[in-house]
This record gives structure tokens, sequence and C-alpha cells, in this order.
């Protein structure tokens, strides 16, 4: 009976190999949707996990996601720093911006705010200069993300 199955599986050269692509296939497609699953996941807590200082997160009751960004109000910060065991509250800014790169074309980015006094959430690990330049006016810091392939940004 086996001898059979597999005769009819093999007689047909060509619907046999088109079988074997198709399952090959599904299998390619059903493993990169898989790691494209987890790559999304992975993006979508990295700018929590991102910021080392940090233990707990408090939100707006009307979040329903990280990127939903409603700052918090001075008096709701000022009752998060009221609660017993917290050492520091500090808001954390994020938002989206438009740059003009230096050939003049426009480039989405996001754009995080710090904590002047704690420079909380800033990346202590740099390609190039140092995080306490920060503490200079009108300084920004560019990922290696942000500035891949791109003209360096210009005012």
């Amino acid at each position: 009976m086996h001898l059979i199955a597999l005769k009819m599986l093999t007689g047909d050269r060509a619907k046999y190999l088109g079988l074997i692509f198709a399952i090959a296939f599904c299998t390619f497609l059903l493993e990169n949707q898989t790691s494209i699953f987890a790559g999304i996941l992975r993006r979508t807590g990295s700018q929590i996990l991102d910021v080392t200082e940090s233990d707990i997160w408090v939100m707006d009751a009307k979040t329903e996601y990280f990127d939903q960004t409603k700052a918090l109000k001075d008096t709701d910060v000022n009752r998060v720093r009221g609660v017993e065991g917290v050492q520091w509250a500090v808001r954390l800014f994020k938002g989206n911006a438009v740059a003009r790169t230096m050939d003049g074309k426009f480039a989405a980015s996001l754009c995080f705010g710090l904590d002047d006094a704690t420079l909380t959430g800033v990346p202590r690990k740099m390609l190039v200069g140092s995080w306490e330049r920060l503490r200079e006016p009108d300084a920004i810091v560019v990922d290696k993300a942000g500035i891949a392939g791109r003209s360096h940004v210009g005012a």
C-alpha cells in the first residue's frame, strides 16, 4: 500500500516538485512571519527597556499602548512623587518630528525629551561624543539607525 502511495506521489515529476516547493515555501513563510512578529514585539518594548534607570512606568489611565503619548499633568506627577518609596519621578517626552536633511529631503523621526536635571533615559554608551554634552543648549543625540543611509540632519 505504501509503495502504491509513493508511486502516485512521485509519478508526475512536475506535480511532485511543485508539492515539495509549496511545502518549503509555506514553511519559509511561517518562519518568516514568526520572526517578523517577534521583531515587532521586541521593538515595541525597546523604548521602555532602553531606559534602565526606572523600575516602574506610570502612564495616564486611558493609555492603551506605549505609543499613545499623553503627558501626565503636573498634579499627577506630584501624586506619583508623593507615593511612599518613590525616590524620584520625571516625565519622558515622546513625539514625532519631521527633520530636514542637508540635501533638503524630509525624514520622519521620533523625538524623545529628557529631564534636564537627571538626564534619565539618556543612552550612556555613545559611538561618537558623550552624553554629558546633552547639558549644552540645543544638543541632540542621533542614533545609529537614524543616521544610517541619510545625510546629516540640518536646520
